[in-house]
């Protein structure tokens, strides 16, 4: 419940925030929270990240003010933080699909963003199976990419996977999974302001890819079929809003691992999609 009511309230910082440049690293270091975290549990719950949340949700209130008809355009543009009007009609365009003064007739017809706010609905039956697991640190050989904090979101993660398998990169990994975890593995970490994303697999093989290596770490793994967006997505929904809220193990999300496990393409609905949630250990 504290998980729930610290984003309720982290959207309230975004609503009073909403023309600025929020720096959430800053800010939410200054509260005391990882922002790897906090990111992974917004963006799991919400489908976005902060950064996209406040993006959409400037523009639903631009076209609110736009079809008020109360102010002038390029006061509407200085008011939300555009330095020059053409900007913001470029920014308007991009996000809507329509120019400003288009907005009065096609308003109830442009994709806008409410003010967020969450139901809890805890249940006595779970959704998914799940079991808890121990693994100490593993080398991983893989293809990674980095973000920055601020532009990344989960798309990325699946579009790189797609190029991945799309490029038979992904059957030329599993060459090398000789460790305990078989499969393609997805692991997400922060690292000095960055999202270092690897895909790939559990080896000790000399190979032509980057390494790495995970943290050790106690789990509870999920398991469902289907395309590993959709899929990855109603798991961290499923843990974040009811499995947490029944099991008293903290979680822990410095960083995250899927695992996908399939017989054909990896980015199909019949791929074997795996959550490891990482835990704290008990004190």
């Amino acid at each position: 419940m504290e998980t729930i009511n610290f984003i309720e309230k982290f959207i309230i910082y975004i609503e009073d925030h909403i023309r600025e440049n929020i720096d959430y690293d800053k800010v939410l270091r200054n509260m005391g929270v990882e922002p790897k975290s906090f990111i992974t549990i917004f963006t799991s719950l919400t489908g976005m990240t902060p950064y996209e949340y406040q993006a959409k949700r400037r523009m639903t209130e631009i076209a609110y003010d736009l079809k008020a008809g109360h102010r002038r355009l390029i006061d509407i543009a200085k008011y939300y933080g555009y330095y020059d009007v053409d900007t913001f009609k470029t920014a308007y365009q991009k996000s809507f699909g329509i120019s400003p003064y288009e907005t009065e007739r096609h308003l109830d017809k442009l994709d806008l963003t409410e003010r967020l706010s969450f139901e809890i609905v805890p249940v006595d039956r779970p959704k998914y199976s799940s079991k808890y697991t121990h693994s100490e640190s593993f080398r991983m050989v893989g293809a990674v990419q980095t973000f920055s904090l601020q532009n990344y979101n989960s798309r990325m993660k699946y579009d790189f996977l797609a190029y991945l398998d799309d490029n038979n990169i992904l059957d030329e990994l599993l060459r090398y999974n000789n460790g305990s975890i078989k499969g393609i593995i997805m692991y997400e970490r922060y690292i000095d302001g960055e999202m270092e994303l690897i895909i790939g697999v559990s080896s000790s093989l000399e190979s032509p890819f980057e390494e790495t290596y995970t943290e050790t770490s106690e789990f509870v793994v999920f398991e469902t079929q289907g395309i590993p967006s959709l899929a990855a997505q109603d798991i961290y929904q499923y843990i974040f809003r009811r499995w947490h809220l029944k099991e008293p193990r903290d979680l822990n999300c410095n960083f995250s691992m899927e695992v996908l496990k399939s017989q054909r393409e990896f980015t199909s609905d019949y791929t074997r999609v795996q959550v490891w949630q990482a835990l704290y250990d008990e004190i």
